[in-house]
């Protein structure tokens, strides 16, 4: 029988002043040709088994440790990360955290780069990566202007040209669009059959089993069942009062090279309605939410947040009334333990803990923000922005890192704000936020928006 590619027995793993194990008793094999989708609820341990595949765990992070993890027959464990690497790529779940260069091609040479790969093949190797991930168009842009979705096309293009005979990907669909998202799983698809084991690490379960992969569930650090779906909250009727976001004509270009991001935009958002933002890769959704915070000045037209015009001079009073959740939570977080973070917004300790229930993470109060999963960051920054009881909340993506419970959780809370008055304008490319909390459906296409559900 042919040797499995990546196998992992009787893996444990416990961080450092933590009673509880990460992981427990894990063990699985993935052959040449096969993938294994690896899922369970958020903070279950899917990133630190990641981390344990590629060697970070032991190399770079400390813990008690048992088992093994033999990547091509190599225990893992056993040679410097840099050699496991020549064996398996990783595509990490926040893709801010993998880029080292600020040109899509230079970011993309620099593995090949790394791996010594001849000069005269690293162009054609570029070309074929980018290919693959349908993402030729961006080659000659800069990683700064790219949406999440492009980015993580990207970081994923340049594993791709390095070839290696294993890949593990933590979460690569979370800031995808539909189209890229079924993409992605044909290329992966594609990938196994020609020879590639392949680890997705991934919360929306229904959509990476579709493509006939085993799974191993975990809760708790441990391989058990997958339970039972479970339904989404769904928010109540809106009851739309006074607009807190108008945009009037807004037009918007990154450069002089580059065509209009934005062409005579408007909208409208009002209190006590929750609106969805949808729209492609790259088409500017993350970018309007920045320019209503005043984060971004538009080339022309009209902002105005919360009743107040948004220009330089007025950016420190439009914080005052609104609050911006950003897709990337590491950006958000800065105090050393999860109260601060909240209770840094000016209300109760009472309060604050009584939001940090609502998001799930009673118990976590003295936890370090960093030392959370992806998840579990993100509904902090999401329950710091409430905390901060504003009139208009700006959500992007919320729903990444979310299994179907936490998910509901945020949504439930949110639900709350917008019934108690608040305005609401989420971005986001997953269906389940839009069906629970539009109100107004929008849809950001070519510059412009088209209603896709309007509220009465």
């Amino acid at each position: 029988m042919e040797a499995a590619m990546i196998r992992a027995d009787r893996l444990s793993f416990r961080y450092p002043n933590q009673s509880i194990e990460a992981l427990s008793d894990i063990h699985f094999s993935v052959r040449q040709g096969e993938i294994l989708l690896i899922s369970g609820p958020t903070g279950c341990g899917k990133s630190t088994l990641a981390m344990a595949l590629c060697g970070a765990i032991p190399h770079l992070i400390a813990g008690e440790l048992s088992g093994s993890v033999m990547i091509n027959e190599i225990s893992s464990f056993d040679r410097p990360v840099h050699e496991t690497a020549r064996d398996l790529g990783m595509l990490l779940q926040d893709v801010t955290d993998q880029a080292f260069t600020d040109r899509v091609s230079d970011e993309i040479a620099f593995g090949l780069e790394n791996f010594c790969i001849p000069q005269d093949q690293i162009e054609r190797r570029i070309s074929d990566a980018l290919e693959l991930v349908s993402a030729c168009h961006l080659q000659l842009r800069s990683l700064s202007t790219l949406s999440s979705g492009e980015r993580q096309r990207i970081m994923l293009a340049a594993l791709l040209a390095l070839d290696q005979p294993a890949l593990v990907l933590d979460e690569p669909l979370a800031y995808l669009d539909t189209h890229s998202r079924h993409r992605l799983l044909d290329l992966l698809c594609r990938l196994a059959k020609r020879g590639k084991a392949i680890l997705v690490f991934e919360h929306r379960r229904d959509i990476v089993l579709c493509t006939g992969c085993s799974e191993l569930y975990l809760d708790h650090g441990r391989p058990t069942d997958p339970p039972a779906p479970r339904p989404i909250f769904q928010i109540h009727p809106s009851s739309a009062g006074a607009p807190r976001l108008i945009l009037e004509d807004v037009t918007f270009r990154w450069d002089a090279d580059t065509p209009p991001l934005f062409s005579k935009l408007s909208l409208l958002v009002r209190a006590g309605e929750s609106t969805v933002l949808k729209g492609e890769n790259g088409s500017g959704k993350t970018t309007l939410l920045l320019m209503a915070m005043g984060l971004i000045r538009p080339d022309k037209g009209r902002i105005l947040t919360c009743g107040i015009e948004v220009n330089p001079r007025s950016r420190a009073e439009v914080l005052k009334k609104a609050a911006l959740v950003l897709q990337h939570p590491d950006h958000q977080l800065f105090l050393p333990t999860v109260l601060e973070e909240v209770c840094m917004q000016g209300i109760g300790a009472d309060s604050c803990a009584a939001e940090l229930e609502n998001m799930g993470l009673k118990g976590l109060q003295q936890r370090h923000p960093r030392s959370l999963s992806m998840g579990q960051k993100r509904r902090l920054t999401i329950a710091s922005a409430l905390a901060k009881r504003p009139e208009l909340i700006l959500l992007d993506e919320p729903s990444v890192g979310q299994d179907d419970h936490s998910l509901s959780l945020i949504l439930k809370r949110l639900d709350q704000f917008v019934q108690d008055g608040g305005a609401l304008l989420v971005t986001t490319h997953d269906e389940r936020v839009s069906r629970a909390l539009g109100h107004q459906i929008l849809q950001l296409s070519h510059g412009n928006i088209l209603i896709e559900r309007q509220s009465m």
